[in-house]
């Protein structure tokens, strides 16, 4: 069975959410619903095929708020429905489909499979809401929880092996031996995906470092210690490094070094444009950060501060070395991260600007972020996950490996800008 992928972001304000759930007289439109309309199909053509439709990031029920959850939910039910008025409630006749609307609608399609995410529960309202279609009726919600226990154990065992894997690609993962000895925290898995992460390239830098002959196996040990903050990774019998637990839960070396020759002609261009106004500790985790990014260890590396000078000068320093593009000076507030559905196909914005370089391009984005608004718009492009619109596929996706972030921000930093930060200086 053929599955495709439908993908509409909810949280966003209602009036943008209304043009882009529109229904209109032709397919020929990007609209959401043109486009599941164009990518149905059914389980007696040739080759049988679903179509998935991602609804992510359902607001909270909050009165009068924008989005809210219950007038996304109506929304929802009157598109999905083939009805293009406000919905009405059962009292004022608001069951009674108009008609030819089931000529537009979607709702009895059986090979339509609509999921909803959201970080808030669903309201009784909203409920009954989307309850008026046929697809809807068996809408059940499940409270999803992080991997924990032996399972969480497991999966760090397994991602890390991946992560040195990724990194030394002629050794077998059947040869690849880790003993793990960390915390690995509760909940959320993405600090745990960033820590082993890192892990893994001191365990590949170290294995690099111990043999230049190929080697078919690797040995490494890792001991994490909670209460002093120190991590000593070891491969093999001889080779081992002191790690920090230091700024954002980053791992960084005891005693400073350079992995990539690069970091240190960015460091020296960056020191010297700084004037002494950024402290030696704070250059120090800095570059390190570069040098997880050269290695793709961090995807995207994103660098916060509240230092323009700093952040014109970073991404100057790192656009400069050898196989790095650089995209400089792009205004959040008025510059567009990726086009939304009715925008003209040469629209300038962001996504595309990347996507130009070609896939798996290192690129190095300044970003200023004078308004709190400012940073609500970038945090989908420098999150830890391919970027895609509602009609991208896998080739169209913008991957995140390459890419580094260097944000300047005016006033307090928002928690979705933090939570994806690597380093805030």
């Amino acid at each position: 069975i053929m599955v495709r992928f439908v993908k509409q972001n909810l949280n966003k304000p209602q009036c943008d959410l209304e043009l882009e759930l529109e229904l209109r007289p032709n397919n020929n439109d990007l609209s959401v619903m043109s486009i599941i309309q164009g990518r149905r199909m059914s389980m007696t053509q040739s080759k049988p095929g679903l179509v998935v439709i991602d609804l992510e990031e359902m607001a909270s029920n909050t009165p009068n708020a924008n989005p809210n959850q219950l007038e996304t939910c109506q929304l929802i039910s009157q598109r999905f429905s083939g009805r293009k008025s406000t919905f009405k409630s059962s009292g004022d006749g608001g069951a009674t489909a108009p008609r030819n609307s089931t000529k537009r609608s979607i709702s009895g399609d059986a090979t339509l499979i609509p999921l909803f995410t959201s970080n808030y529960v669903l309201g009784s309202p909203c409920r009954e809401a989307l309850a008026r279609l046929e697809m809807f009726h068996n809408l059940k919600c499940l409270h999803m929880t992080a991997v924990h226990g032996t399972d969480r154990a497991d999966f760090a065992q397994c991602y890390l092996k991946q992560c040195i894997q990724d990194q030394c690609p002629t050794i077998a993962l059947t040869e690849i031996t880790a003993n793990l000895s960390i915390p690995l925290g509760q909940g959320d898995t993405r600090p745990l995906v960033r820590h082993l992460r890192m892990i893994a390239f001191y365990i590949c830098a170290l294995q690099k470092a111990k043999s230049t002959t190929p080697t078919t196996a690797i040995y490494a040990t890792v001991i994490q210690d909670e209460c002093s903050h120190s991590c000593t990774v070891r491969v093999g019998d001889d080779q081992s490094i002191d790690l920090k637990v230091g700024t954002m839960e980053n791992l960084f070396p005891i005693v400073p070094q350079v992995f990539d020759d690069r970091v240190e002609k960015a460091m020296k261009e960056i020191a010297t444009s700084s004037s002494g106004l950024v402290s030696t500790s704070a250059l120090s985790e800095l570059s390190q950060i570069i040098d997880f990014y050269f290695a793709r260890t961090l995807a995207p590396a994103v660098v916060v501060s509240s230092d323009a000078l700093l952040i014109k000068n970073l991404v100057q320093a790192i656009g400069s070395q050898h196989n790095v593009h650089s995209l400089r000076g792009i205004e959040a507030g008025t510059y567009k991260m990726m086009k939304s559905l009715y925008d003209p196909s040469d629209t300038p914005n962001l996504r595309d600007d990347i996507l130009k370089f070609g896939k798996g391009a290192c690129v190095a984005v300044e970003l200023q972020c004078p308004t709190v608004d400012g940073q609500l718009c970038i945090r989908e492009i420098i999150e830890d996950s391919p970027s895609m619109t509602a009609f991208s596929t896998n080739k169209s996706a913008l991957y995140k490996s390459g890419l580094f972030f260097a944000v300047h921000v005016t006033g307090e930093l928002t928690p979705e800008v933090r939570s994806r930060a690597s380093i805030v200086i």
